[in-house]
């Protein structure tokens, strides 16, 4: 895996979304991988699949992972997930060695001046195990702010700009300070939106280089995605 570049992977994201009450329209809860201070309102559940290749360079099959998020309180968002590597392919699996969990919690709604902001813990990470720090090679963000600011261009695209901290727990006691990220994500249309985002990887190293440097903004993570919208209850994300 290489960094200062476009990281090398392609995540499909089947999210299965259920409306419980009033229609709303329903907030991003991600850029790309990175959080907004999107929530799910109260009573809505969402079920994600994300596939992507294993972390393991050469590696056969592709790593899975399934979510399951619910909206319990306006304010307060609860979600699980769980994985592996070679869940699709001919090898025989390696499973997360944890079951990922979510708490978000909206400190702020957004105002016309300020954006909303959030506060939350996700411990799920993804694209294998890195076995020099046992965790993750892409790591749990941990501990996150997030903010999100909302706009509407053109009478009808949407456009939001999005930023965070986090300070993620695995290999803490070489990583000492907490990450950075950026992204935007523009609604075209009702149907298709495209995000792109910038994890500065603070918290993350090149494999093989010594000594190990894990403190360049220069040399993190952009990731973009093309969200279709099937309806208010389906999309796919590339």
């Amino acid at each position: 895996m290489q960094r200062g570049s476009m990281a090398g992977c392609i995540i499909g994201m089947l999210a299965i979304t259920h409306l419980c009450g009033a229609e709303e329209m329903i907030q991003p809860q991600r850029i790309v991988n990175c959080h907004t201070a999107g929530l799910l309102p109260r009573g809505m559940y969402e079920f994600e699949c994300s596939i992507y290749p294993n972390g393991v360079l050469g590696a056969p099959g592709c790593g899975t992972q399934f979510g399951v998020s619910v909206g319990l309180l306006n304010r307060l968002n609860l979600g699980v997930s769980y994985g592996g590597d070679g869940i699709i392919g001919r090898e025989a699996p390696t499973f997360n060695p944890h079951i990922g969990a979510l708490v978000k919690y909206r400190l702020f709604e957004e105002t016309y001046f300020w954006p909303a902001f959030a506060l939350g813990y996700d411990h799920q990470g993804f694209s294998g195990i890195d076995q020099s720090y046992n965790g993750y090679i892409f790591k749990s963000p941990g501990f996150f702010l997030a903010a999100s600011k909302n706009y509407c261009i053109f009478t009808k695209a949407q456009l939001g700009l999005h930023g965070g901290i986090n300070y993620s727990l695995e290999e803490s006691n070489t990583v000492t300070w907490p990450n950075g990220y950026a992204g935007v994500d523009l609604g075209i249309n009702e149907e298709l939106a495209v995000a792109l985002e910038y994890d500065m990887a603070l918290n993350a190293r090149d494999p093989g280089i010594e000594p190990a440097h894990y403190d360049n903004p220069l040399r993190g993570f952009l990731n973009t995605a093309v969200r279709w919208s099937f309806s208010r209850s389906l999309y796919l994300e590339f």
